[in-house]
Protein backbone atom coordinates (compact mmCIF):
# COMPACT_ATOMS: atom_id res chain seq x y z
CA UNK A 1 0.00 0.00 0.00
CA UNK A 2 1.30 3.44 -0.95
CA UNK A 3 0.06 6.38 1.14
CA UNK A 4 0.17 10.13 0.53
CA UNK A 5 3.77 10.46 1.72
CA UNK A 6 4.98 7.67 -0.56
CA UNK A 7 2.99 8.98 -3.50
CA UNK A 8 4.43 12.46 -2.97
CA UNK A 9 7.99 11.08 -2.96
CA UNK A 10 8.28 11.90 -6.64
CA UNK A 11 6.83 15.08 -8.08
CA UNK A 12 6.46 16.02 -11.72
CA UNK A 13 7.10 19.45 -13.18
CA UNK A 14 4.35 21.96 -13.97
CA UNK A 15 5.27 21.55 -17.63
CA UNK A 16 4.72 17.79 -17.48
CA UNK A 17 1.35 18.21 -15.76
CA UNK A 18 0.35 20.81 -18.34
CA UNK A 19 1.39 18.47 -21.16
CA UNK A 20 -0.63 15.64 -19.64
CA UNK A 21 -3.73 17.80 -19.31
CA UNK A 22 -3.33 19.00 -22.88
CA UNK A 23 -3.28 15.36 -23.99
CA UNK A 24 -6.34 14.58 -21.84
CA UNK A 25 -8.30 17.42 -23.41
CA UNK A 26 -7.79 16.01 -26.92
CA UNK A 27 -8.24 12.34 -26.01
CA UNK A 28 -11.48 12.30 -27.98
CA UNK A 29 -10.37 14.28 -31.03
CA UNK A 30 -10.64 12.28 -34.23
CA UNK A 31 -7.73 12.52 -36.65
CA UNK A 32 -8.76 11.65 -40.20
CA UNK A 33 -5.77 9.34 -40.51
CA UNK A 34 -4.14 7.58 -37.60
CA UNK A 35 -1.44 4.95 -37.67
CA UNK A 36 -0.97 2.17 -35.14
CA UNK A 37 2.62 1.29 -34.24
CA UNK A 38 4.08 -1.80 -35.90
CA UNK A 39 4.19 -3.52 -32.53
CA UNK A 40 2.58 -2.80 -29.16
CA UNK A 41 4.68 -3.40 -26.05
CA UNK A 42 3.50 -3.67 -22.45
CA UNK A 43 6.78 -4.23 -20.64
CA UNK A 44 6.34 -1.48 -18.06
CA UNK A 45 7.91 -2.14 -14.67
CA UNK A 46 6.09 -1.45 -11.37
CA UNK A 47 8.00 1.79 -10.73
CA UNK A 48 6.93 3.16 -14.12
CA UNK A 49 3.31 2.19 -13.53
CA UNK A 50 3.38 3.82 -10.10
CA UNK A 51 4.76 7.00 -11.63
CA UNK A 52 1.81 6.97 -14.04
CA UNK A 53 -0.52 7.03 -11.05
CA UNK A 54 1.56 9.71 -9.33
CA UNK A 55 1.28 12.22 -12.15
CA UNK A 56 -2.47 11.56 -12.58
CA UNK A 57 -2.95 12.15 -8.86
CA UNK A 58 -0.80 15.29 -8.99
CA UNK A 59 -2.84 16.60 -11.91
CA UNK A 60 -6.02 16.11 -9.87
CA UNK A 61 -4.56 17.49 -6.63
CA UNK A 62 -3.25 20.67 -8.24
CA UNK A 63 -6.15 21.24 -10.61
CA UNK A 64 -9.35 20.44 -8.70
CA UNK A 65 -10.52 23.17 -6.31
CA UNK A 66 -13.31 22.10 -3.95
CA UNK A 67 -14.35 25.70 -3.22
CA UNK A 68 -14.62 26.45 -6.94
CA UNK A 69 -16.72 23.32 -7.44
CA UNK A 70 -19.03 24.37 -4.60
CA UNK A 71 -19.45 27.80 -6.22
CA UNK A 72 -20.20 26.21 -9.60
CA UNK A 73 -22.68 23.85 -7.96
CA UNK A 74 -24.44 26.80 -6.32
CA UNK A 75 -24.94 28.37 -9.75
CA UNK A 76 -26.47 25.15 -11.04
CA UNK A 77 -28.85 25.01 -8.09
CA UNK A 78 -29.90 28.61 -8.72
CA UNK A 79 -29.94 28.84 -12.52
CA UNK A 80 -30.08 25.16 -13.63
CA UNK A 81 -27.32 25.99 -16.12
CA UNK A 82 -23.85 27.48 -16.45
CA UNK A 83 -22.38 30.22 -18.62
CA UNK A 84 -19.59 29.44 -21.11
CA UNK A 85 -16.69 30.07 -18.69
CA UNK A 86 -18.23 28.02 -15.88
CA UNK A 87 -19.09 25.23 -18.30
CA UNK A 88 -15.42 25.13 -19.23
CA UNK A 89 -14.37 25.03 -15.56
CA UNK A 90 -16.82 22.19 -14.99
CA UNK A 91 -15.50 20.33 -18.01
CA UNK A 92 -11.90 20.67 -16.82
CA UNK A 93 -12.70 19.47 -13.30
CA UNK A 94 -14.63 16.48 -14.66
CA UNK A 95 -11.76 15.64 -17.04
CA UNK A 96 -9.35 15.48 -14.10
CA UNK A 97 -11.76 13.27 -12.15
CA UNK A 98 -12.19 10.90 -15.08
CA UNK A 99 -8.46 10.65 -15.71
CA UNK A 100 -7.66 9.82 -12.10
CA UNK A 101 -10.51 7.32 -11.90
CA UNK A 102 -9.05 5.54 -14.93
CA UNK A 103 -5.65 5.62 -13.21
CA UNK A 104 -7.03 3.66 -10.25
CA UNK A 105 -8.29 0.95 -12.60
CA UNK A 106 -5.08 0.86 -14.64
CA UNK A 107 -2.43 1.00 -11.92
CA UNK A 108 -4.13 -0.40 -8.82
CA UNK A 109 -3.74 -4.04 -7.83
CA UNK A 110 -7.50 -4.70 -7.99
CA UNK A 111 -8.01 -2.72 -11.24
CA UNK A 112 -11.22 -1.19 -9.91
CA UNK A 113 -12.51 2.30 -9.18
CA UNK A 114 -12.57 3.50 -5.55
CA UNK A 115 -16.18 3.73 -4.41
CA UNK A 116 -16.63 7.41 -3.47
CA UNK A 117 -14.40 8.69 -6.25
CA UNK A 118 -16.33 6.62 -8.77
CA UNK A 119 -19.69 7.88 -7.49
CA UNK A 120 -18.54 11.49 -7.70
CA UNK A 121 -17.16 11.04 -11.22
CA UNK A 122 -20.36 9.40 -12.42
CA UNK A 123 -22.43 12.15 -10.77
CA UNK A 124 -20.44 14.86 -12.55
CA UNK A 125 -21.11 13.09 -15.85
CA UNK A 126 -24.85 12.87 -15.19
CA UNK A 127 -24.93 16.50 -14.14
CA UNK A 128 -23.12 17.60 -17.28
CA UNK A 129 -25.48 15.58 -19.47
CA UNK A 130 -28.43 17.20 -17.68
CA UNK A 131 -27.43 20.82 -18.21
CA UNK A 132 -26.19 20.18 -21.75
CA UNK A 133 -29.58 18.74 -22.72
CA UNK A 134 -31.61 21.35 -20.82
CA UNK A 135 -33.15 19.01 -18.24
CA UNK A 136 -33.66 21.59 -15.49
CA UNK A 137 -35.26 19.16 -13.04
CA UNK A 138 -32.41 16.70 -13.41
CA UNK A 139 -29.89 19.51 -13.04
CA UNK A 140 -31.43 20.49 -9.70
CA UNK A 141 -31.61 16.96 -8.28
CA UNK A 142 -28.11 16.01 -9.44
CA UNK A 143 -26.73 19.29 -8.07
CA UNK A 144 -28.25 18.58 -4.66
CA UNK A 145 -26.58 15.19 -4.60
CA UNK A 146 -23.31 16.69 -5.81
CA UNK A 147 -23.42 19.24 -2.98
CA UNK A 148 -23.60 16.34 -0.53
CA UNK A 149 -20.40 14.84 -1.95
CA UNK A 150 -18.71 18.23 -1.77
CA UNK A 151 -19.38 18.52 1.99
CA UNK A 152 -16.25 18.43 4.11
CA UNK A 153 -16.70 14.89 5.49
CA UNK A 154 -17.37 13.04 2.23
CA UNK A 155 -14.68 15.08 0.49
CA UNK A 156 -12.08 14.02 3.06
CA UNK A 157 -13.04 10.39 2.54
CA UNK A 158 -12.73 10.89 -1.21
CA UNK A 159 -9.26 12.41 -0.77
CA UNK A 160 -8.31 9.45 1.38
CA UNK A 161 -9.10 7.16 -1.54
CA UNK A 162 -6.92 9.33 -3.80
CA UNK A 163 -4.02 9.11 -1.35
CA UNK A 164 -3.98 5.32 -1.08
CA UNK A 165 -3.00 2.84 -3.75
CA UNK A 166 -1.87 -0.77 -3.72
CA UNK A 167 0.07 -0.82 -7.01
CA UNK A 168 -0.32 -3.45 -9.68
CA UNK A 169 2.56 -5.57 -10.94
CA UNK A 170 3.92 -5.70 -14.48
CA UNK A 171 2.13 -9.01 -15.05
CA UNK A 172 -1.04 -7.68 -13.44
CA UNK A 173 -1.07 -4.70 -15.77
CA UNK A 174 -0.52 -6.87 -18.87
CA UNK A 175 -3.28 -9.26 -17.80
CA UNK A 176 -5.67 -6.37 -17.19
CA UNK A 177 -5.07 -4.89 -20.64
CA UNK A 178 -5.45 -8.36 -22.20
CA UNK A 179 -8.85 -8.71 -20.52
CA UNK A 180 -9.88 -5.30 -21.84
CA UNK A 181 -8.94 -6.26 -25.39
CA UNK A 182 -10.74 -9.60 -25.03
CA UNK A 183 -13.87 -7.68 -24.05
CA UNK A 184 -13.54 -5.58 -27.21
CA UNK A 185 -13.36 -8.81 -29.21
CA UNK A 186 -16.57 -10.01 -27.58
CA UNK A 187 -18.25 -6.76 -28.51
CA UNK A 188 -17.09 -7.12 -32.12
CA UNK A 189 -18.70 -10.56 -32.29
CA UNK A 190 -22.14 -9.00 -31.80
CA UNK A 191 -24.04 -7.52 -34.71
CA UNK A 192 -26.10 -5.25 -32.46
CA UNK A 193 -25.48 -3.43 -29.17
CA UNK A 194 -27.68 -1.50 -26.75
CA UNK A 195 -26.67 1.98 -25.67
CA UNK A 196 -25.54 0.67 -22.28
CA UNK A 197 -23.39 -2.05 -23.88
CA UNK A 198 -21.91 0.50 -26.25
CA UNK A 199 -21.05 2.84 -23.36
CA UNK A 200 -19.37 0.04 -21.41
CA UNK A 201 -17.28 -0.70 -24.49
CA UNK A 202 -16.36 2.94 -24.95
CA UNK A 203 -15.01 3.02 -21.40
CA UNK A 204 -12.34 0.52 -22.46
CA UNK A 205 -11.13 2.86 -25.20
CA UNK A 206 -11.22 5.72 -22.69
CA UNK A 207 -9.11 3.83 -20.17
CA UNK A 208 -6.59 2.76 -22.80
CA UNK A 209 -6.20 6.27 -24.26
CA UNK A 210 -5.78 7.65 -20.73
CA UNK A 211 -2.84 5.29 -20.23
CA UNK A 212 -1.10 6.36 -23.42
CA UNK A 213 -1.80 10.04 -22.70
CA UNK A 214 0.03 9.55 -19.41
CA UNK A 215 2.79 7.33 -20.73
CA UNK A 216 3.68 9.61 -23.62
CA UNK A 217 3.92 12.47 -21.15
CA UNK A 218 6.43 10.85 -18.79
CA UNK A 219 8.21 8.63 -21.33
CA UNK A 220 7.73 10.10 -24.83
CA UNK A 221 8.03 7.66 -27.73
CA UNK A 222 6.69 7.17 -31.23
CA UNK A 223 4.74 4.09 -30.11
CA UNK A 224 3.05 5.90 -27.23
CA UNK A 225 2.13 8.88 -29.41
CA UNK A 226 0.66 6.71 -32.18
CA UNK A 227 -1.33 4.65 -29.69
CA UNK A 228 -2.60 7.79 -28.00
CA UNK A 229 -3.88 9.31 -31.24
CA UNK A 230 -5.32 6.07 -32.64
CA UNK A 231 -7.20 5.41 -29.41
CA UNK A 232 -8.31 9.04 -29.22
CA UNK A 233 -9.95 8.65 -32.62
CA UNK A 234 -11.86 5.58 -31.44
CA UNK A 235 -12.78 7.32 -28.20
CA UNK A 236 -13.95 10.42 -30.04
CA UNK A 237 -16.07 8.55 -32.56
CA UNK A 238 -17.67 6.52 -29.79
CA UNK A 239 -18.21 9.66 -27.73
CA UNK A 240 -20.02 11.37 -30.59
CA UNK A 241 -22.18 8.28 -31.07
CA UNK A 242 -22.93 8.17 -27.35
CA UNK A 243 -24.08 11.80 -27.44
CA UNK A 244 -26.57 10.81 -30.14
CA UNK A 245 -27.79 7.91 -27.99
CA UNK A 246 -28.32 10.25 -25.04
CA UNK A 247 -30.30 12.65 -27.26
CA UNK A 248 -32.46 9.77 -28.46
CA UNK A 249 -33.03 8.64 -24.88
CA UNK A 250 -34.07 12.15 -23.83
CA UNK A 251 -36.36 12.43 -26.86
CA UNK A 252 -37.88 9.02 -26.10
CA UNK A 253 -37.06 7.62 -29.53
CA UNK A 254 -34.64 4.91 -28.38
CA UNK A 255 -34.44 2.96 -25.15
CA UNK A 256 -30.85 3.18 -23.92
CA UNK A 257 -30.92 -0.24 -22.25
CA UNK A 258 -33.17 -2.24 -24.57
CA UNK A 259 -33.10 -1.01 -28.16
CA UNK A 260 -30.10 -2.43 -30.07
CA UNK A 261 -28.36 -0.76 -32.98
CA UNK A 262 -25.54 -1.63 -35.38
CA UNK A 263 -22.07 -0.40 -34.53
CA UNK A 264 -21.06 2.31 -37.06
CA UNK A 265 -18.68 0.94 -39.68
CA UNK A 266 -15.80 3.35 -39.00
CA UNK A 267 -15.81 2.54 -35.28
CA UNK A 268 -15.89 -1.18 -35.98
CA UNK A 269 -13.05 -0.96 -38.50
CA UNK A 270 -10.80 0.97 -36.11
CA UNK A 271 -11.46 -1.41 -33.20
CA UNK A 272 -10.87 -4.45 -35.43
CA UNK A 273 -7.48 -3.01 -36.43
CA UNK A 274 -6.60 -2.27 -32.80
CA UNK A 275 -7.46 -5.76 -31.59
CA UNK A 276 -5.56 -7.30 -34.50
CA UNK A 277 -2.43 -5.30 -33.60
CA UNK A 278 -2.61 -6.43 -29.97
CA UNK A 279 -2.97 -10.04 -31.15
CA UNK A 280 -0.07 -9.70 -33.61
CA UNK A 281 2.03 -8.35 -30.74
CA UNK A 282 1.29 -11.46 -28.67
CA UNK A 283 -0.54 -9.55 -25.94
CA UNK A 284 -3.91 -11.29 -26.18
Amino acid sequence: MRDAEALDARRFSDAQCAALFEAVLIDDEVDAHTELPDRITLDHNPAQLLDCYRICRQLWRTGVDRDAMIACNALLLRDRDLGPEDRLRFKYARARFKHLRFAHALYGERHTYPILFDWMTVLLGHLQDAFKTGLAGRVYSESLLCRLFLARGPWRLLEREVDRLTPTTSAGFRDYVAREIATLETMLSRELLTGAQFHATRKIASRLVSFYDTWRTIAPSDEAFKMSRALAAINGLMGAMHDILIERRVAGTQDYHRDPFALPAEIRERIVALVARYRASGLV
